[in-house]
C-alpha cells in the first residue's frame, strides 16, 4: 500500500476516478487474508469499473476476488495431524473419535464434538448453560431434600436433649428418696435401681454426644457444598469461556459463541486450530439403524457404545444405545462416521444409571440453529 501511494505522490493524475478505482484493488489485495466473499466488478453507465461483494443485478458482473480464509489469524494447533499420528484410525467410527471432547463446566461436564475444520464444536446448552438444565434441577431437588432431613435430625436433637434433662431430673429425685431411706436393706435394694437408671442415663448422654457432633460435622460440610454449589450456579449462568479435553487428554480453551433459544444445543469455538471435524448426515434415519454414540459418560472419557435407532418422534431419535449422564452434547453416528444426531437426555425409570433408552436431538436442529456457522 505504501508503494502505491508514493506513486501517486510522483505522478500526475487526472482522472479521479481512475485513482479510487486504483485504491480500491489496492485495500482488497491488502486485507485479502481477511476476506470471507467474493468480490465483484462491473461497469456503470459511464463506463468506469465499480466493485461490490456481490453481483449487481441487470450487470455483468466478473468476479475478480474469490477468497475464503479464516480471520482468526495462524493455525496455533494441528489437531488433525495430531491425533492422526498418534491413533491411526482404521474405520470411520473410529475416526470420529478423534473430533469427540469433553467440555467441562463450574458444575460437572459433558461432551461436544467439532463439526468445521477450524474449530467449532457443538455441545448440549444445558452443558455450558447447567444452571438453566435438568441436571441443576434435579441438582437442586436434591440439596433441598438433604436439607429437609437436616431439619428433622436438628429436632430430633432438640426433643433428645428435653428428654435427658427431664430423666436427670427423675434420677435425682429418686437419689434424694434413695437417700432418705431409714431401712438399710430398701435403701441397698433402691440403689441398686438407681445405678442402673443412671448407667443408661450415662449411656444415653454419650450416644446424644457423638451424635450431635456428627450432625455438627456433616452439617459444616453440607453448607460448604450447598454454598459452593450456588456460587458454581451463579458463574455457571455467564460463563463463557470453557476446558475442553481432547482425545490424547490435551486441552484447550474454547468461547461460547451461541446458545439455542428453543433446543438444547450450543456452539462453541476454539481460536486458532484445525480439527478433525464430523460432517452432517442428509440421510433419512429409519428404525433399526445401527448408531454409535460417543462421550464421556460418567467422568470416564472417549467412550464409544452401539445401538439402534428405536424411535423417531417429535421429542427425536430415541436409541437403546447406552447414553449415560456426560454423554450429553456428543454426536450419536452411523457406521460410516456422520453425524445424525446430538445425544441430550438418558430416559430410565427412577435413575438414568438404569435399563432405558437415550434421545438425541437430530442434525436438523443444529442446521437450523447455527447453519451461518457451518
Amino acid at each position: 500500500m505504501s508503494e502505491i501511494l508514493s506513486m501517486f505522490r510522483h505522478a500526475k493524475v487526472v482522472n479521479k476516478s481512475i485513482l479510487i478505482t486504483v485504491i480500491i484493488l489496492a485495500c482488497l489485495i491488502v486485507f485479502q487474508s481477511i476476506a470471507l466473499a467474493e468480490i465483484y466488478k462491473h461497469k456503470d453507465k459511464n463506463g468506469r469499473w465499480q466493485f461490490t461483494d456481490a453481483p449487481k443485478k441487470g450487470s455483468n458482473s466478473t468476479v475478480v476476488k474469490s477468497r475464503k480464509r479464516s480471520a482468526s489469524g495462524p493455525v496455533a494447533n494441528n489437531f488433525v495431524e495430531l491425533l492422526n499420528a498418534k491413533y491411526h484410525p482404521k474405520n470411520p467410527v473410529q475416526q470420529a473419535t478423534l473430533a469427540v471432547v469433553t467440555v467441562k463446566n463450574k458444575l460437572g461436564s459433558g461432551s461436544g464434538f467439532f463439526v468445521t475444520d477450524d474449530c467449532y464444536l457443538i455441545t448440549n446448552k444445558h452443558v455450558v448453560r447447567p444452571a438453566k438444565g435438568r441436571q441443576w434441577d434435579e441438582a437442586q431437588a436434591k440439596i433441598q431434600k438433604n436439607a429437609s432431613i437436616f431439619e428433622r435430625n436438628r429436632l430430633h436433637i432438640i426433643n433428645e436433649k428435653e428428654r435427658l434433662a427431664v430423666n436427670k431430673q427423675k434420677l435425682d429425685n429418686y437419689k434424694q428418696y434413695v437417700d432418705g431411706l431409714s431401712s438399710a436393706k430398701e435403701q441397698q435394694l433402691a440403689q441398686r435401681e438407681y445405678a442402673i437408671y443412671e448407667r443408661n442415663y450415662q449411656q444415653a448422654s454419650e450416644q446424644l454426644y457423638e451424635t450431635e457432633a456428627r450432625f455438627r460435622k456433616d452439617e459444616r460440610q453440607f453448607n460448604k457444598q450447598q454454598s459452593d454449589f450456588n456460587f458454581s450456579s451463579s458463574i455457571s449462568n455467564v460463563a463463557r469461556v470453557f476446558e475442553v479435553t481432547l482425545k490424547d487428554n490435551s486441552k484447550v480453551k474454547a468461547h461460547l459463541v451461541k446458545v439455542s433459544r428453543s433446543d438444547d444445543l450450543a456452539i462453541l469455538k476454539v481460536n486458532s486450530c484445525k480439527a478433525p471435524y464430523l460432517v452432517l448426515a442428509n440421510r433419512r434415519l429409519t428404525q433399526g439403524t445401527r448408531v454409535h454414540a460417543i462421550g464421556s459418560p460418567l467422568g470416564l472419557r472417549d467412550q464409544l457404545t452401539q445401538g439402534t435407532v428405536t424411535q423417531i418422534s417429535s421429542l427425536g431419535i430415541a436409541t437403546d444405545a447406552q447414553i449415560l449422564p456426560g454423554n450429553s452434547g456428543g454426536p450419536l453416528i452411523t457406521d460410516d462416521g456422520r453425524v445424525v444426531a446430538v445425544n441430550t437426555i438418558k430416559v430410565a425409570k427412577d435413575s438414568a444409571l438404569n435399563t432405558g433408552f437415550g434421545l438425541s436431538i437430530p442434525v436438523s436442529k443444529v442446521r437450523q440453529n447455527f447453519g451461518s456457522y457451518l
